[in-house]
Formats: C-alpha cells, sequence, structure tokens
C-alpha cells in the first residue's frame, strides 16, 4: 500500500468537553495529547488531518418504540408494522453505555483515534475508472482507531409484529443483543459518479447475540449465541487451533475486512472496494417496469466464531465459519 499525504483543512467541533486533541502536519512531531475546552476546540484546525481522543464518555438513551409500517394495499386494509419497543442502550454492568479513553500506561491507549485525508495509489484504472494510468490517484478520506475501548448493548423489550387488520399485532418476544467489544476499526471512503466506494475493516467482539421468544402467554424461551469473535483469521488448519474447543483459539485474529480500496499490485491484487450506489432506473424482476434503487457490492474477508449456541435451554456448543472470501456480492434495495 502506497499512500501521499495531501494538503487539506479540518475544523472540528466538540460534542463533549472530554476530548483531547492533536494537529499534525508534515515536519512537525506531537509529543503528546492536551485537552481542550469547548471554544479552543471550535479553533482548531489541521493541516494533514487530526488526531484525538475520547475520555470516559457515557451515553443514556432509552426509545420508547421503533416502528415501520407499510402502507395500504390496493383494498385499502394493510397496516401491517413491525415493531420494536422499550429499548434500552447499556453497559455490561446495566449502566449507561460508555467509551473511553485510558490514560494509564504508555501501552493502554484504547480510545485514539485518527482521521486524515490523502491521495492512495491504487491497482489499475479499471477498478477505479478515475484517473490517468501513469497518475492514478483516488482521494480518499480514512479514519483509523487502532485501540478502541466500549461497552455497548442494546436490550429490547417488546418485538411485535402483524396487521391490525388481518389477525392482529403479536408480540414476538424480546433481544439483548451485546455487549458490543469494538477492539479496533478503520475505514476509507471515496466518491465515484453514482455513489461511493468504501472499505471497513474491524474486529468484534459480542458477549451475547439473544432472542426471547413466547413459548406460553406467560413464560419464554431463548435461542442464545454466547462469546461471538468476529476477525481475519483463527489460523484454522494451522497445529494449535481446533475449532471445536474455544480455549484453543487465537486471540490475535485481526481485522474482518469488507471491500479493499488499496489492493496489493505486487501480488497481482487488484483493489476491490465496496459500493454504495443510488440509481433512478432498475429493471424489475418481471421485466416490465424500472423502479429507483440502492445497490450495494460488498465483498467480504475474514472468519466468525461464536464459543455456545443454546436453543431453548438445549447447548449445541460452538460453531466456526472460517475463511469467508466472498469477491463479489451484491444487494439490490427497491422500495
Amino acid at each position: 500500500m502506497k499512500t501521499k499525504t495531501a494538503a487539506a483543512r479540518f475544523i472540528l467541533y466538540a460534542m463533549v468537553p472530554a476530548v483531547l486533541i492533536a494537529i499534525g502536519h508534515a515536519g512537525v512531531a506531537i509529543a503528546g495529547m492536551q485537552e481542550l475546552e469547548d471554544g479552543e476546540m471550535d479553533r482548531i484546525c489541521g493541516q494533514d488531518g487530526i488526531t484525538y481522543t475520547i475520555k470516559d464518555v457515557q451515553i443514556f438513551e432509552f426509545i420508547d418504540a421503533f416502528t415501520y409500517g407499510c402502507p395500504q394495499n390496493d383494498y385499502g386494509t394493510c397496516q401491517g408494522l413491525i415493531s420494536l419497543q422499550n429499548i434500552k442502550l447499556h453497559s455490561r454492568t446495566g449502566g449507561p453505555a460508555w467509551f473511553n479513553y485510558d490514560f494509564g500506561t504508555a501501552r493502554t491507549i484504547n480510545g485514539v483515534t485518527f482521521f486524515d485525508v490523502a491521495d492512495c495509489e491504487v491497482a489499475e484504472e479499471e477498478q477505479w475508472d478515475f484517473g490517468t494510468p501513469d497518475t492514478l490517484k483516488k482521494v480518499m478520506t480514512g479514519r483509523t482507531a487502532p485501540w478502541w475501548d466500549q461497552e455497548v448493548g442494546y436490550y429490547i423489550g417488546n418485538i411485535y409484529f402483524g396487521d391490525v387488520n388481518d389477525g392482529g399485532v403479536k408480540d414476538l418476544g424480546w433481544a439483548d443483543l451485546g455487549c458490543f467489544d469494538l477492539r479496533s476499526y478503520q475505514y476509507y471512503t471515496a466518491p465515484h459518479e453514482y455513489g461511493v466506494d468504501f472499505e471497513y475493516d474491524f474486529e468484534l467482539h459480542i458477549d451475547t447475540l439473544t432472542y426471547g421468544y413466547q413459548v406460553t402467554t406467560t413464560g419464554c424461551k431463548t435461542l442464545e449465541f454466547n462469546d461471538f469473535h468476529i476477525g481475519y483469521s483463527f489460523d484454522y488448519g494451522l497445529p494449535g487451533d481446533d475449532p471445536t474447543n474455544p480455549s484453543t483459539w487465537k486471540t490475535d485474529i485481526g481485522e474482518f475486512k469488507i471491500g479493499d480500496m488499496f489492493g496489493d499490485a505486487t501480488n497481482g491484487i487488484y483493489s476491490n472496494p465496496a459500493t454504495i450506489d443510488a440509481v433512478d432506473r432498475i429493471q424489475s424482476d418481471t421485466g416490465s417496469t424500472k423502479h429507483a434503487a440502492v445497490l450495494m457490492y460488498v465483498p467480504l474477508q475474514g472468519s466468525i466464531r461464536f464459543e455456545q449456541a443454546e436453543f431453548g435451554g438445549v447447548d449445541f456448543g460452538p460453531g466456526a465459519i472460517d475463511g469467508i472470501h466472498a469477491h463479489r456480492m451484491m444487494i439490490e434495495m427497491v422500495p
């Protein structure tokens, strides 16, 4: 990967007072982070980019309902809906969700985020349709958090689904998702004619994905996936790794990759970014009409494992999906 720094200017407006920031540009080395007040943050700009940290930010959030209702049909009778109710954002202890930069030892640097802009040299013109072969560049923005610390979970008290005019609306149960432990992430975005190219890489660990479904009017059973791990590789097939025994799984699993902005021209790997495009005319399934649509092209690479799956009180043990490599995957969303 080759990058060339481009001159750029940023202004960052502080959303919380507990933000520390360093401004980087060519020829200047920053020795440490400095805490700034809101007024000082308003006057900050950077030539090449911004580095900032988050210190003990807690988020209290409760949502009464998030409801999607379908429009009426030709007969005027459709009032179907799905509604997620009593949604609470939480940490592992049940308190508010939080994000943190740890000011402990030099090795504990959670919460640092780098935001930069650059011209990136890419593999071939056909992949990007941008520039000319000898001066091929793609202007992009990038955000990198190599060490991140958070506790964020979502509890959904009720899940309603149905049609008020056809059988009524049913309570499908509840769900608890998280906490989501995002260890690191980076993403890059760049424009093209009808949308954007992007790459998103991340390492994610999830305590539980639990769905509680009703079996009686007063009782529930659960479908649970516990201790999810999402990253690049667990070294499947190499000595020491046993997918059926979580105690053997490596912990430095790298980052799951969605899209590839850079490629590796030396080894014949061309850039293959994920894309999102908005189009005004796309052929329908019948071929007789055309509709507006959002198109997503989503190449994937990485591995997913969970340490336990439980369904209705029965333990099904661990599971592994190793070596995912989807070179091409298209998602088409038509309203």
